[in-house]
């Protein structure tokens, strides 16, 4: 997967203007998250939160919930 990371500075109309380099295609997802200088941002993403709580290594996986892909 290709990624741009920019940070940004939002005009006063609330328009954020993002040159898209050729390479990344003609469509493109976009996730708009506060930054942390501005908001009492989080540091540890959720993603990894449930990583390491290994959930989905341990319980997803179990081959008892694999009876679900038969019904």
């Amino acid at each position: 997967m290709r990624a741009l990371r920019l940070i940004q500075k939002v005009s006063e109309d609330g328009y954020v203007h993002i040159k898209v380099p050729s390479e990344m295609g003609e469509r493109v997802e976009l996730i708009i998250l506060p930054h942390p200088e501005v908001e009492n941002y989080e540091a540890m993403d959720y993603m990894k939160i449930q990583e390491a709580s290994g959930f989905v290594r341990n319980f997803l996986n179990a081959e008892t919930e694999d009876v679900w892909n038969d019904v």
